[in-house]
């Protein structure tokens, strides 16, 4: 039976990626930070006679870009340091690496951002996140790296802005508001589910080198937020108000691009693009029964 150790198990992406293997017959190790630190060289190197022959899934990651610029210690010893161990790990087993990176390497200065484009960081999390790829580049030749849109997930463990906005806008409702502002950053929100379903695609069929996956279609913010707004029943009583991202940026401590759209060219070119439009995964996602205490039921 292949096998799969999945660093970071228990965040949003680990978590799908783990239930995909599992489902397509792998065996599946997917710890938690409490179980597998992965800057914790000997912890990870442990790991190896479980591993011998099959594919590490290196998702762990300080995966918040205000928290990098707070603690660019943790952040360099999580990212590139936890990279390396992973690296290590891989040789160590005979197991290929796998690396979900992410799109904020990219500046967003040209778009629709093909995979040949050099990435240019904005942020301090960026920055590390692209250190990785490298190190993982120049250590091991066969490793998969997948540069991913932003992405929602995960229920209650959803630290991204599906996840983060839609209990102020619920609290806000309660009040009695009747808008809320957002602003106008363009993205391409991805479900986790459809990336793992992709990712296990990429991974049975054997590939390596860089793809880029993302959803079909993009979406400002506030677009976004005006689609979670219909799917969980609050049209009649709530609107979104878009603001300019300048304006939500002054409160930031990490840059961001205004807009970030992947070109998804390899994953077309190959037949391997799984990926869906992101309204009809959206509300799929939020058709779960998790989100029942946001809906209103009496309209």
């Amino acid at each position: 039976m292949p096998k799969i150790l999945v660093t970071g198990g228990q965040g949003m992406l680990g978590r799908d990626i783990a239930q995909a293997a599992a489902q397509q017959g792998f065996e599946v190790y997917a710890p938690g930070h409490g179980e597998l630190d992965v800057c914790d060289a000997g912890a990870m190197l442990a790991q190896s006679p479980g591993l011998t022959g099959g594919w590490l899934v290196h998702c762990a990651a300080k995966v918040d870009v205000e928290g990098c610029a707070r603690d660019p210690d943790l952040a360099r010893a999580v990212i590139v340091e936890g990279t390396r161990n992973a690296i290590r790990l891989a040789r160590a087993a005979g197991a290929r690496l796998f690396y979900p990176q992410s799109f904020l390497i990219y500046d967003g200065a040209t778009n629709p951002i093909a995979e040949a484009e050099t990435p240019r960081p904005l942020s301090l999390y960026g920055q590390l996140k692209l250190e990785a790829e490298q190190l993982i580049q120049a250590e091991l030749d066969d490793a998969l790296i997948v540069r991913m849109a932003g992405f929602f997930g995960g229920e209650a463990a959803d630290k991204n802005f599906v996840g983060r906005i839609i209990p102020p806008m619920f609290a806000a409702l309660q009040r009695g508001e009747t808008e809320f502002k957002v602003g106008d950053r363009v993205w391409q929100p991805t479900w986790t589910r459809d990336l793992a379903d992709n990712s296990l695609a990429l991974m049975t069929a054997g590939k390596s080198g860089i793809y880029q996956m993302a959803c079909h279609g993009q979406a400002s913010f506030a677009e976004l937020a005006q689609e979670i707004v219909l799917a969980l029943g609050w049209a009649d009583r709530f609107a979104i108000r878009t603001v300019d991202a300048s304006l939500v940026a002054q409160s930031e401590l990490g840059r961001r691009p205004d807009v970030a759209v992947l070109s998804c060219e390899r994953l077309r070119a190959e037949q391997l693009d799984l990926q869906r439009d992101w309204r009809s995964t959206l509300h799929e996602y939020l058709s779960d029964p998790f989100f029942d205490t946001f809906r209103l039921r009496d309209q």
